[in-house]
């Protein structure tokens, strides 16, 4: 069990990257206070072997591209949580073991181009940023710039 939690929760910490979606209603706007609209576009962060991983994430999708997998979500943001935002993952296209899954996590921004969330593969929402073996993971994305 500790197994597949460790490879699921590499898997999304890996591979969160590229998302195609509609927008979301008012409701859903007001809950993830704007927050959706900021998260537009490609963000990068480096993969355990120094490649690197792209989050593409577009409405309330996100599609991951690693170097060796790639998955699409749905993303689900509460703005309003307390202590910290929340936000779930919602695994749709994925390896078998991950398929269908949702992970837990809390977000926050550090200024317009650095994304920072922590979740847990399995169980409850991670209340700090704290990495913690393949339990609790945490991830930090930059905003890729722009090639106009």
């Amino acid at each position: 069990m500790t197994t597949r939690r460790a490879v699921i929760g590499l898997a999304v910490a890996t591979i969160l990257g590229t998302g195609f979606a509609t927008r979301g209603d008012d409701a859903k706007t007001e809950k993830d206070g704007g927050d959706l609209k900021k998260l537009e576009g490609k963000w990068t962060t480096r993969a355990g072997n120094g490649e690197t991983t792209t989050y593409t994430f577009k409405g309330n999708k996100l599609a991951i591209e690693a170097p060796s997998r790639s998955y699409e979500m749905m993303l689900t943001l509460d703005a309003k949580a307390k202590p910290e935002k929340a936000i779930d993952f919602k695994i749709v296209e994925a390896p078998e073991d991950a398929r269908g899954k949702t992970c837990k996590g809390i977000y926050k921004f550090d200024g317009a181009d650095r994304f920072v969330f922590c979740f847990r593969a399995e169980g409850d929402r991670p209340d700090k940023y704290e990495q913690i073996g393949f339990e609790q993971i945490v991830v930090e994305l930059k905003r890729e710039k722009r090639k106009d």
